[in-house]
């Protein structure tokens, strides 16, 4: 029995599998569809509960006698879309579910808005779900490729996604290979595939796109030996080393900072709390709506990226986050750079500067994310 096998037999919820790729046509879907018979032909209850073969003839040809549960047709606009049924899947309650594209947006009318929250909660239910993932859409690496490549990736999840996963398995093929199947219309319609081999699979896109595949399988398989050391009660705390990032109420420069903090949590498979000090003057009844606004779509952020969000309340901002610190097992410390000159800091006093008295333990990582 192999390990995923072994997992599916002890954990009290469903385990997770993601095949991850580069690109599109690397093999992801038709790799999950031969997990889904292998796994049938051991006696497991297998079901697809949602696949996009993408018109694909060999991928297509791939479901054979696999169950597949009834999609839910969705009216938008005048046009008809299908999205995965997830009342319907927990009500077939089957052992292991296919579930192609983690990342997609569901159209509206179900009780989540993205594919991964689905999967979330077919998990808790003890179903175990096979899925799918391009590196792309990540949230840490989306605007670097989306810089790189010149394409919008709209379709993101949260990286902490993949910490849920009880195995990540990187689905490779060369880039000449994969281009070869573009020319040949394995992938997408000739037409299409001009276009596409001229942009977004061009051989410098996908060498930088299959180099942060293997970065984030590298870390995964770090993450399993760490979890296999003998390690235990307080030993293991220890190790573990959450991330904290302060907000602050005139959030201006928040997103770079919550996107520091959460791939710092990613890369040591970790949790990462976005803690906000909210005083007597910023209470939602005193605070400039302008200024609300930006703060709590912010806040919206970090949760998208992965974050806890903390709401303190108190006047003295270093006190309160050393405390929480302190309590939560914090390693890493993530701050804005102030951008008070170095005369009104001394007049005014440094939050950052009295988190660094206090704290014992603790990196603190000040980012200089620009002055105002």
């Amino acid at each position: 029995m192999n390990s995923f096998e072994e997992l599916l037999e002890r954990r009290k919820k469903g385990s997770l599998k993601i095949y991850l790729g580069y690109a599109a046509g690397v093999g992801k879907t038709y790799a999950m569809l031969q997990e889904g018979h292998r796994l049938k032909s051991r006696g497991f209850d297998v079901v697809i509960g949602y696949l996009e073969p993408h018109e694909r003839a060999d991928t297509t040809q791939q479901i054979k006698d696999l169950e597949i549960v009834p999609r839910r047709k969705v009216a938008v606009a005048g046009r008809e879309f299908y999205e995965m049924d997830l009342e319907a899947v927990l009500r077939r309650n089957p052992q292991i579910v296919l579930v192609d594209e983690l990342a997609h947006t569901n159209e509206t009318g179900g009780k989540y808005e993205k594919r991964y929250e689905d999967i979330l909660e077919i998990l808790e239910h003890r179903i175990s779900v096979i899925s799918t993932l391009n590196v792309q859409h990540l949230e840490s690496v989306a605007e670097k490729v989306s810089s790189v490549t010149g394409i919008e990736i709209r379709e993101r999840v949260p990286d902490n996604i993949l910490l849920h996963a009880d195995q990540l398995v990187n689905v490779d093929v060369s880039i000449e290979e994969l281009r070869e199947r573009l020319r040949l219309g394995k992938i997408y319609k000739k037409e299409q595939s001009e276009l596409a081999l001229g942009h977004f699979f061009t051989p410098s896109n996908l060498s930088m796109l299959r180099e942060l595949v293997l970065r984030e399988a590298t870390g995964d398989q770090i993450r399993r030996i760490e979890e296999q050391t003998l390690l235990s009660g307080k030993e293991a705390t220890l190790t573990h080393e959450t991330v904290m990032v302060a907000m602050s109420s005139d959030p201006s420069n928040a997103e770079i900072l919550l996107r520091k903090a959460t791939k710092m949590a990613s890369q040591l498979s970790s949790h990462c709390y976005a803690v906000y000090v909210q005083r007597k003057f910023e209470s939602p009844t005193n605070i400039d709506s302008a200024l609300q606004r930006k703060l709590q779509n912010n806040l919206k952020l970090a949760k998208t990226l992965g974050a806890e969000v903390i709401t303190l309340t108190g006047e003295s901002i270093s006190e309160l986050l050393v405390n929480f610190a302190q309590e939560h097992n914090v390693r890493h410390a993530i701050f804005g750079k102030s951008r008070l000159s170095p005369l009104r800091e001394r007049v005014r006093g440094s939050v950052i500067l009295d988190f660094i008295h206090d704290s014992v333990g603790i990196d603190v990582h000040i980012l200089t994310v620009g002055r105002g």
